[in-house]
């Protein structure tokens, strides 16, 4: 058999990786300057934009007014502590009330309905879409209906006078006392603001899909900021109870529950 001969093929490298920043490859005896090449890591991951539903579109936020709708009355604030566990919220029918988050589930005849967590709609959209009453927020939400009024994030402590703004004290219970102002109240009524976790029965429900606020929470941000709010409302005539006799907010005076109802 004739044995064919080897041609020997000699080919340039493509590459030639030195220590800089300039790799020089021939092609077509052109010199091509380049960025160095770092080694593949696996696939390139493009960075995504996540949105969440409760954040706000790029829209123009128009802030609302809060109508002065119950001048001279009582207004009873519902909040969401455990010492309204087993409560009849049936006697607080026919009274002018403001619940905070999920205690309008319990008292559905509310008045009004107020939260600062825009993700609270978000959890929740389909029954707060049902409830019938005025519909307030402090963060405007994406997902929001025509009827949700938003309002503007005020002073961290005291009292907002104007009717588009609350002050916001950190926390749902301090911002609705100032709503509860521009409502026209002359009298209000605290109830579940109990303002502390004893690491047992954080609310009077099952709570929401976060961790609750710790009690360092209630003390270090949520309640410093009550004796400047109950300074300024009493200046200017509104009356504030506490109707938990527990509570560790101590700036306006306690009473029971049977007291509370007894201004109706």
């Amino acid at each position: 058999m004739q044995r064919r001969g080897l041609k020997k093929i000699i080919q340039e490298p493509i590459a030639e990786i030195r220590p800089s920043n300039i790799t020089r490859r021939v092609h077509k005896r052109n010199i091509i300057k380049t960025k160095s090449i770092q080694p593949a890591r696996g696939f390139a991951q493009r960075a995504l934009e996540i949105k969440n539903s409760e954040v706000p579109t790029g829209k123009p936020v128009k802030y609302s007014v809060v109508p002065r709708k119950f001048e001279g009355e009582t207004i009873y604030i519902i909040g969401g502590g455990s010492s309204l566990k087993n409560f009849n919220f049936d006697q607080l029918k026919g009274l002018k009330t403001i619940a905070i988050n999920k205690a309008v589930f319990f008292h559905q005849e509310a008045d009004v309905l107020y939260w600062t967590d825009s993700r609270f709609y978000t959890w929740y959209k389909n029954d707060i879409d049902n409830f019938n009453g005025l519909k307030f927020a402090l963060k405007p939400g994406s997902q929001y209906t025509t009827d949700i009024k938003v309002l503007r994030k005020g002073i961290q402590y005291g009292l907002e006078k104007d009717p588009h703004v609350l002050a916001h004290g950190n926390n749902s219970g301090y911002a609705a006392i100032n709503l509860a102002y521009h409502l026209g109240a002359n009298r209000i009524i605290l109830l579940g603001f109990d303002m502390h976790n004893n690491g047992k029965d954080t609310h009077f429900h099952d709570g929401y899909p976060t961790r609750p606020a710790g009690d360092h929470i209630y003390r270090d941000k949520f309640l410093p900021g009550f004796k400047e709010l109950e300074r300024s409302l009493r200046v200017e005539g509104v009356t504030v109870f506490n109707a938990s006799p527990h509570s560790s907010l101590n700036e306006f005076p306690k009473i029971t529950l049977a007291q509370a109802l007894s201004f109706r």
